[in-house]
């Protein structure tokens, strides 16, 4: 008959309950999440009422990966290019992206969020020590969000030292731009594009849906802005990351829970 906050608010008012404890009603009542917060100014209500449809229903453009505690996003350069509002998704949340650098060199851009994250990514010092061909994770935010199989899946990462470049053998798809190939935890580097089977080393695309070309299905040659040059460009645009040798993960365990934890999906408006 009377709203449930209502009845609530009666019993305090009538039974005098003590203040402390009408507060902390009030606040579990707000982190409860039966109150809805509005969109942040500036982003898309056509954007929020899609991602509040569900996740599922929201296509993001690329992908990202968190860098540090302040919520700096790393992502492709192409992915954000010409675009008139950038957004970020994280879980249920989505917000609005100012790009805070672009690389001149190399496929990268780092755009500032107001996400907290709870994990950010942490790059290898050694670079010497990683240029092997190893097992490795790479996938788009969407796709690793909803994983039946993390634990099984790896791909195998490939390391030409005469040019200082990461590629793997993996199907991932337009949306997985910007992507983390992780080792060990450690972030390798950031999936850019994937080479064309059909004119092979000649040809290219982009792994972004706004430059999307031929979907292709199988397991091809995928191109990774290497850890290197990733700090290279973060130092000179003073962006603080974190760098260390150890493994972030035990040997037993998988890489795609670390992956969808530091990544979001990057919308480009």
């Amino acid at each position: 008959m009377y709203d449930p906050f209502f009845r609530v608010l009666y019993r305090v008012i009538v039974s005098n309950m003590a203040l402390p404890a009408f507060v902390g009603f009030i606040l579990w009542l707000a982190m409860s999440g039966s109150c809805v917060a509005a969109p942040q100014a500036g982003v898309s209500a056509s954007v929020v009422a899609r991602h509040q449809a569900g996740t599922s229903h929201l296509d993001v453009h690329a992908t990202g990966v968190f860098i540090n505690a302040r919520g700096d996003v790393l992502t492709a350069r192409h992915a954000v290019n010409d675009c008139s509002a950038v957004y970020v998704v994280k879980d249920t949340r989505v917000v609005t992206a100012r790009i805070r650098a672009v690389s001149q060199d190399h496929d990268l851009a780092v755009l500032s969020t107001d996400l907290k994250p709870y994990l950010s990514a942490t790059f290898p010092i050694d670079m010497k020590a990683q240029r092997t061909s190893r097992g490795v994770f790479a996938e788009s935010y969407t796709v690793v969000q909803r994983m039946p199989n993390r634990s099984d899946v790896v791909f195998n990462g490939l390391f030409d030292p005469a040019k200082d470049a990461l590629s793997l053998l993996s199907p991932v798809q337009p949306g997985a731009s910007g992507s983390p190939v992780l080792s060990n935890g450690l972030v390798l580097g950031v999936v850019v594009e994937r080479l064309d089977p059909v004119q092979g080393t000649k040809g290219s695309m982009v792994l972004s849906q706004v430059g999307k070309g031929v979907d292709v299905h199988g397991p091809s040659r995928v191109k990774a802005v290497s850890a290197r040059h990733i700090k290279d460009f973060l130092h000179d645009s003073v962006i603080a990351f974190t760098e260390n040798d150890e493994p972030q993960l035990g040997r037993m365990q998988a890489q795609a829970p670390r992956a969808a934890t530091l990544s979001v999906g990057v919308i480009c408006g």
